[in-house]
């Protein structure tokens, strides 16, 4: 890279940091995201009567540990949405939410659809939906995810570089 490609933000965003700081983010995020998608889908249980999703692969039904994958991809998007576009663009929070919500909503079909693309095993089926491997009803678990993952790196456990401050700070 030479003087002239290297700008200030560049220098300011280097991947390196990104990639530290996405694994931190995996090991102890992806792991309480996916015991809240177990309580989820137990509160699903509790109003509905029927599990929300189901893991037709996994010897339980109803949870599965291969799923962490998914969760991993999600911890990924939030976070490369995060460090690439929304802290560079000073986004308010809500609009955050809204964005990265709508983007791993997607991205929880497209890993479902790739997982029985690629391995013929099904990592989740949400057994009433015309999507099948994502619902409507997803979103809203999604928003919930992402101010978890937002509160959880930016207020709890401060996984984000000493540059982030939030936008509506």
């Amino acid at each position: 890279m030479n003087a002239i490609a290297l700008t200030a933000e560049s220098v300011r965003r280097p991947f390196g940091l990104y990639a530290r700081v996405l694994a931190t983010q995996i090991l102890y995020i992806a792991p309480l995201l996916w015991l809240l998608e177990l309580s989820q889908n137990q509160a699903w249980k509790a109003v509905n009567g029927t599990y929300g999703w189901v893991y037709p692969d996994s010897p339980y039904g109803w949870f599965s540990f291969g799923s962490m994958i998914l969760w991993s991809g999600s911890v990924f998007l939030m976070w490369t949405l995060h460090y690439y576009w929304f802290h560079p663009k000073g986004l308010k929070l809500w609009t955050r939410i809204l964005i990265a919500s709508a983007v791993c909503w997607v991205g929880e079909w497209v890993g479902g659809f790739l997982a029985v693309q690629l391995t013929g095993q099904h990592l989740h089926v949400w057994p009433d939906s015309k999507l099948v491997y994502v619902s409507f009803p997803a979103i809203f678990f999604w928003v919930s995810n992402v101010i978890i993952y937002h509160l959880l790196t930016v207020y709890v456990i401060d996984l984000t570089p000493n540059y982030d401050v939030p936008a509506d700070a």
